[in-house]
């Protein structure tokens, strides 16, 4: 597929210059805004970017692939007692890679800590990110309705029609072991900043963040692992 073979032309890309991915973001319509305003998890930006102790933050110099270079704002606004780190000012790389919403920013880094962006369309990969399905209302009893079957089936269909947009079944989606956080649609009902750490029915561990109600989730194979993200 043509996508596929774009996203392979970027990474190559970065493995020529020596850059190591740590995170990828599925763009959301606020992040492909005229602002230019990403929104970066807290753990990704306390481990990888420079430490800032003022809101307004710093300048950031980032290269992209082609080893072009920008000059971001990298700031965090305080949010239920915690920080929600920003990149502002992505609007120009984002227009050099074509970025619309759905496509993904990567986030990599050089052996010098030299931040380094790139962009690429969605793979088979990120066919498994969809839309939540909203949960039918408890009745005054507190069972669920009985109208809870046709959403069940709803979903399913929806799931069908997801994959079959990048032409797979469901035995071809299988989340990448790998640590690295990527957006993900945000739950109903997950309070803002909460993280949580869960064991998936394969047995692999997932670690999930909700920040700015945008979702992050990475996957590990050891649970320390993934509590220590």
């Amino acid at each position: 597929m043509e996508n596929e073979w774009k996203a392979e032309q970027v990474l190559k890309q970065l493995e020529d210059i020596g850059a190591k991915v740590f995170f990828e973001k599925q763009l959301t319509s606020s992040d492909v805004s005229a602002s230019g305003r990403v929104v970066v998890p807290k753990a990704i930006a306390e481990q990888y970017f420079p430490r800032i102790d003022n809101p307004s933050g710093t300048e950031l110099g980032v290269e992209d692939a082609a080893g072009d270079t920008y000059t971001l704002r990298f700031r965090f606004w305080i949010n239920n007692q915690s920080r929600m780190y920003l990149l502002e000012g992505t609007a120009e790389l984002q227009h050099h890679y074509h970025l619309k919403m759905g496509d993904v920013l990567i986030f990599a880094q050089k052996e010098d800590s030299t931040i380094v962006l790139a962009g690429r369309p969605p793979t088979k990969a990120d066919a498994m990110k969809k839309p939540p399905v909203r949960r039918p209302s408890p009745t005054p009893g507190g069972r669920a309705a009985r109208r809870d079957q046709p959403v069940r089936g709803s979903k399913e269909r929806n799931k069908r029609r997801a994959l079959q947009r990048f032409g797979l079944t469901g035995e071809d989606i299988d989340p990448p072991v790998d640590g690295v956080f990527r957006a993900m649609p945000a739950v109903e009902g997950m309070p803002e900043g909460h993280s949580s750490v869960t064991q998936a029915r394969d047995g692999r561990w997932i670690a999930s963040i909700n920040l700015g109600g945008e979702l992050y989730q990475a996957f590990f194979v050891q649970q320390d692992d993934a509590l220590e993200a």
